[in-house]
């Protein structure tokens, strides 16, 4: 499981306060996060959230959620989700996800490689 794409579509699908986090537990297909939101990965790297949405990548690895939430790349190179909420990466592994609000940003980044995923406001 890439944490990191699961801990920002945790955020996409249950729209979290920061600071929000998610880590792996010990079954590597499994992550809770600070809400109580967990994520397993099933076959093909679907995920599932405890919420009932899945995420999955179809053959041209543009993501499918289950809740009908939809991306697209704007011109200046964010992610833009049709919830209002977009993200790129800064630098690295550190990504900013904006939220609709624009106000409240959070830079994601790993606090333990891998292992622990911890977002907190610019």
């Amino acid at each position: 499981m890439n944490l990191m794409e699961a801990t920002i579509f945790a955020i996409l699908v249950s729209t979290p306060q920061p600071p929000f986090q998610c880590k792996m537990t010990p079954d590597e297909k499994m992550a809770i996060c600070s809400n109580d939101l967990t994520i397993s990965e099933g076959e093909g790297g679907k995920l599932t959230f405890s919420n009932n949405v899945t995420v999955e990548k179809n053959r041209k690895r543009e993501l499918v959620f289950s809740n009908g939430l939809s991306s697209r790349f704007d011109s200046f190179g964010w992610l833009r989700f049709s919830n209002d909420y977009a993200m790129r990466r800064v630098e690295g592994d550190v990504f900013r996800v904006s939220p609709p609000d624009r106000k409240s940003d959070m830079h994601c980044r790993y606090t333990q490689p891998k292992f622990v995923v911890r977002c907190s406001p610019v």
